[in-house]
C-alpha cells in the first residue's frame, strides 16, 4: 500500500483549486490524479481540514470472546 500525500501538498493543491485552476489542469500538472483531488475538496468542506486518515492498525472485535 503507498502512503498517503502530505498535509503540505494537500494545502497547495487546494489553495490552486480556491484560486479557480480546473481539477483536471492540476492533477496533470501535479501528477496527481483528478478524483483525488476531488476528494480532498470534499474532506476539507466536511471536516474543514486535509488531514489523512490512518492507515493499519489492530481492528477491534465486534464480539467478546467467552471461555467454554
Amino acid at each position: 500500500m503507498t502512503r498517503p500525500y502530505s498535509e503540505d501538498i494537500r494545502d497547495r493543491v487546494l489553495a490552486r483549486a480556491d484560486l479557480g485552476e480546473t481539477v483536471r489542469s492540476i492533477a496533470q500538472a501535479l501528477w496527481i490524479s483528478a478524483s483525488c483531488i476531488s476528494k480532498w475538496k470534499s474532506l476539507r468542506q466536511q471536516t474543514a481540514g486535509v488531514t489523512p486518515g490512518k492507515i493499519g492498525g489492530q481492528k477491534k472485535e465486534d464480539f467478546v470472546r467467552r471461555p467454554c
